[in-house]
This record gives structure tokens, sequence and C-alpha cells, in this order.
């Protein structure tokens, strides 16, 4: 009874040993093949569209959803001079938000409308700046969507970011005693080059692998 207790331990032991050497293979082979981010998101190029002059809305045509076109008029202003001033679309795209009512009084600056190039969506990874370096633009990505379990989606990197993310963001106005050390984070921009038919829009969470070695 002792020596089959003997070797169950053994197999068991021989086979977490495996498990863990296997386990170390793999993370090796990731990270030597591999930049591995889980902070990111798709995103979209943004146009907002915004009243020039003052007046009153007197013509709004779409909604949040509408497709566009660039040179599209959208809506019209009407000017205190009793003249017309037609608005139109900035650029080719969806309209992703809409503020505007028609009878509405506007003011220059006013933002009516947020249009967005859906159809050039891309990722956006905040890669750590103790990995960046092996980050450069033409290496193929693979994407992972939240949305979408077990769907691999193809990329490719675009571009680096000059800047970390922290950069942009507000300057702390409180004085602080003392300085803690961060690892910043890199924008790295990731253009889809398959979307396999799926529906993807910005905001969706993702998270990429880079591939090292094909450039």
């Amino acid at each position: 009874m002792r020596a089959r207790q003997l070797v169950v331990i053994n197999i068991v032991t021989i086979v977490v040993i495996a498990a863990l050497l296997i386990g170390g293979w793999v993370w090796w082979l990731n990270r030597s093949r591999y930049v591995v981010e889980q902070d990111a998101q798709v995103a979209a190029d943004l146009q907002p569209m915004v009243a020039a002059t003052a007046g009153k809305l007197t013509r709004w045509t779409v909604h949040q959803g509408d497709r566009v076109r660039a040179g599209d008029v959208l809506g019209q202003v009407s000017l205190p001079t009793g003249q017309t001033v037609n608005l139109t679309a900035p650029i080719t795209g969806q309209v992703v938000r809409t503020s505007a009512v028609s009878g509405m009084v506007v003011a220059p600056g006013m933002q009516l409308a947020v249009i967005g190039n859906l159809d050039g969506e891309y990722v956006l990874a905040n890669v750590q700046e103790t990995a960046v370096r092996n980050v450069k633009p033409g290496q193929s990505v693979d994407i992972y969507l939240d949305a979408f379990p077990g769907d691999t989606f193809s990329g490719t990197v675009s571009w680096v970011g000059a800047e970390s993310a922290a950069q942009g963001q507000p300057v702390p106005t409180a004085p602080t005693t003392g300085f803690t050390k961060e690892v910043q984070r890199i924008p790295v921009k990731i253009a889809f080059t398959g979307k396999g038919g799926k529906y993807i829009i910005p905001g969706m969470n993702a998270s990429v692998r880079i591939h090292r070695d094909n450039v």
C-alpha cells in the first residue's frame, strides 16, 4: 500500500513539475516573440460639427446613428440679418451623437454633433514603457475583443506615440511631499486589417499581441 502511495506521489510530482516547465516555456516564448497588452480599446477618428455663426437652427435633418457624407447639408441656420447658412458634414461617417434640435438658438463654436469615421476604426493600446522599444510600425498584431470571445482579429501597428499617456493628464494643483515612480504607458495605434464581418464600434475593450519578429 505504501509503495502504491509513493508511486502516486511521484506521478503527481512529475506532472506538477512538467506543468511548471511547460508554463514557463510558454511564458518565455510569449515574452520573447510578442508584446502582450491588456490595456487597449477600440477607437475612431471623431470630428465635431459646430455652428459657425449665431442664429436660429431652423432645420436639422439627422439623428444619432445616421450615416452622412462629407459636404452633405445636415441643417440650416437663420441669421439675424435674414440670411441663411447651410451646415454641412465635415467628414464622411456616422453621427455618433447630436444635441441639435430644430428651433434652438446657436452660438459660434457651439457643438451640434460629432461624426465618427467608423469605417476606419483602430485599436489604441497603452503599452508599458519597458516593452515599447520592441514595438515598431508595420508589425502584425493579433487583436482580441471582449465583445467577441474566441475570435481573433488581425491588425498592423500604424504608429507609436511620442509621449506617455500621462503627459496628457492635468497637472495636479496640490503640492506633493513625495514621488512614487510608476511605469508609464505609451499609446500605440493599431489599424485593423481584418474584421471578419463583425460590428465593431468605438469603446469596445480589447487586448493585443504584437509580433516582435516580423519587422
